[in-house]
C-alpha cells in the first residue's frame, strides 16, 4: 500500500496547486519589478522570475521524490519517470564536465538556465503526469489563458511604444515582447498561447457550454495573433505555419475516426472562422503597419546578401560553430548552457568578433551543450509523446480527455516547430515542459520481474 503521509505531501491536488502557483507567479511577478522600475531602476525587470522558478526546481524536485517514495511500496514505475531520470541525469553529468563550470550564459540573468531551472522544468513534466484529472486540467487551460490575456494585452500596447518599463534585451521599434523582454521570446511564447486558444475554441463544445465564451474564443485568437505579428519574430511564422497545418491534419483524422457528422461539421467550420479571422487581422495589420512588410524585405536582403548578418540573423554562423564543436564533446556536450564556448574553442575564431550564449535553435543548443545522448533522449521523449497522444485519441472514451489531449498536442507541435529557430528561457520553455507532462499522464506502469512471484 501506498505511504499515506508521504502521500499527503505529493497528491495530485498538491501537485497541481504547486504548479498554478507557479504559473501565476512567473508573469505576476514581471509586472512587479516593471512597475517597481518605475519607481526605482534599482529594481531590475524579470529580476524576481530566475529566483522564482529556481526555488521551484528544488520544491518541485523534493515533490517528485515524495510522490516516488510514496510509490515504493507498490513499486510502480512508469516510461516518464525513467525520461526524467535520463533527463536529470545527462544534465548534471553536462554541468559538472562544463568547459566552464559554474557559468550558464555567461551569467546574464535574462536568458541563462542553470541547473535548478532545469530541475524546474523536469519537475513541471513530472507533474504534468500525474495531474491526470480532468477538472485540474481544464483549470490549467484556464490559467493558461489568463496567462495569454495579460502576455497579450502588455504586448499589444507595446506595438504602440507604450511599455511599463524599458526593454532590456534588443527589440525593434514598435515591436511587441511582452512580459519576456525579449521580442523573439514573445514570438515563441505568442504562438504557443495561440495554439492553446485556438484549440479551446476548435472543440469549445466539449469544454464550456457558454456560448458567449464560444464567440469570445476567436475574436481572442485575433488579438494575440495580432501580437504575434507585433513581436517581428520570423520564428513565430514557424510555429504558426505548424500549428495550421496540426489543426488540418487533425479534422482529416477525426473523418476517420468515429466521430459524428454533427461535430465534425462544427470543426470544420470554427476552423473556416478561425481562418478568416487570421486573414483579416493579417491584412488589416500589413495594410496599417509595417510589421509584415519590414520582415520581408528583412528576408529578402538577407537571401540576396544585402545585409551583414546573413541569412537568419546571424543564425547560419552560430550553427555552423555548434555543429563544429559535437564531435568533439558528444558524450558530455561542451557544458550547460555555456553554447559560447564552441566559439571560443575553435581554432578559427579570432576574438572580439562575432559569438552567441545561444544556439538559437533549441535541438542544436541541447546536442552542442549537453550532449548526443542527451539529445537523443529529448528526441524519444518527444516523438513518443506525439505517438501516445496520437493513439489516446484513437482509442476513444472520455470526450473531454480527448478533447484535452488535442489541444496540448497542437501547443507541444507548435513550440516543436518554433523551437528550430529559437531559444530556451525560462519564462517560455516552463510552459512547454508542463504540456509535456500532460501528453505523457502515468496510466500503464512498466512491468517489472519480481523473481518471487516467478517461483
Amino acid at each position: 500500500m501506498r505511504d499515506t503521509r508521504l502521500g499527503q505531501l505529493a497528491t495530485e491536488k498538491n501537485l497541481f496547486k504547486v504548479t498554478a502557483v507557479l504559473m501565476l507567479l512567473i508573469p505576476v511577478s514581471e509586472i512587479l519589478t516593471e512597475i517597481g522600475w518605475r519607481f526605482s531602476h534599482e529594481i531590475t525587470p524579470s529580476l524576481f522570475q530566475p529566483v522564482i522558478l529556481g526555488l521551484y526546481g528544488a520544491l518541485g524536485t523534493l515533490l517528485v521524490v515524495l510522490c516516488k517514495a510514496g510509490e515504493l511500496k507498490n513499486a510502480k514505475w512508469y516510461a516518464s519517470d525513467v525520461f526524467y531520470l535520463l533527463l536529470v541525469f545527462f544534465m548534471a553529468i553536462s554541468a559538472v564536465f562544463s568547459k566552464n563550470p559554474g557559468v550558464y550564459s555567461d551569467g546574464i540573468v535574462l536568458i541563462s538556465e542553470n541547473p535548478l531551472h532545469f530541475l524546474a522544468y523536469y519537475a513541471l513534466f513530472f507533474s504534468g503526469t500525474r495531474i491526470k484529472s480532468s477538472e485540474y486540467r481544464r483549470k490549467l487551460l484556464i490559467l493558461l489563458l489568463v496567462i495569454a490575456a495579460v502576455q497579450g494585452v502588455v504586448a499589444f500596447f507595446q506595438t504602440f511604444n507604450i511599455e511599463i518599463a524599458q526593454c532590456l534585451l534588443i527589440r525593434h521599434d514598435r515591436a511587441a515582447y511582452g512580459l519576456t523582454q525579449n521580442s523573439n521570446y514573445y514570438g515563441g511564447l505568442s504562438v504557443f498561447l495561440l495554439a492553446c486558444i485556438s484549440g479551446v475554441y476548435l472543440f469549445s463544445e466539449k469544454l464550456s457550454r457558454s456560448k458567449a465564451f464560444r464567440f469570445a474564443m476567436p475574436v481572442f485568437a485575433g488579438f494575440v495573433f495580432y501580437t504575434m505579428m507585433g513581436s517581428r519574430a520570423r520564428l513565430a511564422w514557424a510555429g504558426f505555419i505548424a500549428m495550421t497545418f496540426f489543426f488540418i491534419v487533425s479534422g482529416l483524422v477525426m473523418i476517420k475516426g468515429n466521430i459524428g457528422k454533427d461535430e465534425l461539421k462544427r470543426f470544420f467550420i470554427r476552423f473556416a472562422v478561425l481562418a478568416v479571422v487570421f486573414a483579416v487581422v493579417f491584412a488589416l495589420t500589413h495594410v496599417l503597419t509595417n510589421f509584415v512588410s519590414e520582415e520581408i524585405q528583412r528576408t529578402q536582403y538577407e537571401v540576396e546578401g544585402k545585409v551583414d548578418a546573413g541569412l537568419g540573423s546571424d543564425r547560419l554562423i552560430n550553427w555552423e560553430y555548434g555543429i563544429e564543436s559535437i564531435p568533439h564533446h558528444w558524450l558530455t556536450g561542451i557544458g550547460l548552457d555555456n553554447y559560447r564556448e564552441v566559439f571560443f574553442e575553435n581554432p578559427r575564431y579570432v576574438e572580439g568578433t562575432y559569438f552567441q550564449d545561444k544556439a538559437h535553435n533549441e535541438y542544436l543548443h541541447v546536442m552542442a551543450t549537453q550532449g548526443v545522448l542527451a539529445f537523443a533522449v529529448y528526441v524519444v521523449l518527444f516523438i513518443r509523446i506525439c505517438v501516445l497522444s496520437v493513439k489516446r485519441v484513437f482509442r476513444g472514451g472520455d470526450d473531454a480527455d480527448q478533447a484535452y489531449t488535442w489541444i496540448f498536442l497542437g501547443m507541444f507541435v507548435t513550440y516543436l516547430a518554433q523551437a528550430f529557430l529559437n531559444t530556451s528561457v525560462i519564462n517560455v520553455a516552463m510552459y512547454f515542459w508542463l504540456v509535456a507532462g500532460l501528453l505523457e499522464p502515468c496510466e500503464t506502469p512498466i512491468k517489472l520481474i519480481n523473481k518471487q512471484n516467478n517461483k
